[in-house]
């Protein structure tokens, strides 16, 4: 079974910035211009608790609507990111709670990102209590110094999660305010038939996508009980899972393009990283087995 086939189009895209319609340093117009120039394919604009433009495709550009919605909750923070709703979820009461939240951007076309987990401070039971969420974000490039402190990465309170049967994809965003050095560093990158808002969306609900910094998968696919791997030049593939120790999760080298993990029978899930020589990331999201 192929989860990623190097002969579909892959489409590189942002799905958490801030404009100067909430608290970026940029206004919409130049945060499109921003990612464009760098060669994103889509782009969401995510404002706190304001809906953005309506999606569209703009100068070859996808641009997403998209919104943030904070919670307070004993002891965390809860943020939801929603892209590719419709205008009329504007009206809708999103404030009620974190699952009407989910339920009513679900309810108006849009998937449900879990933003900054590690940075929010959230628990394994407030995650693994929402339903209906797409993904969660791995990696959270403003949530790291010297904008934040060092809690960009949620990869230990996401495999916690995952070890006790929660099913999230996983995607990276740069979540960018001041658009000085933490925008255009993390990013997701879809495996769809086109580059329209229902191929994309359809690819987030399918599992079709990757989170990373650089590091491109080219193929990933399960066969006879072995994940097989074929990437851009790394330095280490790493195979995460449910089990705290295993043999030969960790394949490291100079220049490796390729590896494979033989399955253990009590793994309930398996994720791939890849590291490169500059120690940027990309990240698979779980294989369920």
């Amino acid at each position: 079974m192929d989860l990623l086939d190097a002969a579909r189009p892959l489409y590189k895209g942002n799905l958490h910035c801030h404009s100067t319609l909430s608290d970026g340093a940029l206004t919409p117009r130049k945060v499109k211009a921003f990612y464009r120039e760098r060669g994103y394919d889509f782009l969401a604009v995510t404002d706190h608790r304001l809906l953005g433009e309506e999606t569209h495709m703009e100068d070859g550009l996808l641009v997403l609507s998209g919104l943030e919605m904070d919670f307070t909750l004993a002891g965390e923070a809860l943020h939801l990111v929603g892209v590719g709703m419709d205008a009329a979820v504007a009206e809708a009461d999103l404030l009620r709670s974190p699952q009407a939240c989910i339920d009513l951007m679900r309810a108006h076309g849009g998937r449900v990102i879990l933003a900054h987990p590690a940075w929010s401070l959230n628990s394994l039971s407030t995650v693994s209590g929402l339903q209906r969420l797409t993904a969660a974000e791995i990696y959270n490039s403003v949530s790291s110094y010297p904008w934040s402190a060092d809690r960009a990465d949620s990869s230990h309170l996401l495999d916690v999660a995952f070890a006790h049967g929660v099913r999230l994809g996983l995607v990276a965003s740069d979540d960018s305010h001041a658009y000085d050095g933490e925008a255009g560093r993390s990013f997701t990158v879809v495996q769809a038939d086109a580059l329209d808002a229902p191929s994309l969306l359809d690819a987030l609900d399918h599992g079709r996508y990757y989170a990373s910094q650089g590091p491109a998968f080219r193929r990933l696919s399960v066969r006879d009980g072995r994940i097989e791997v074929e990437c851009s030049p790394v330095s280490h593939i790493l195979f995460t899972s449910n089990r705290p120790w295993a043999m030969g999760r960790c394949l490291s080298g100079q220049e490796l393009t390729c590896g494979a993990y033989r399955v253990n029978p009590d793994e309930t899930f398996v994720r791939v990283q890849l590291v490169d020589s500059q120690g940027r990331k990309a990240w698979s999201h779980p294989i369920w087995l």
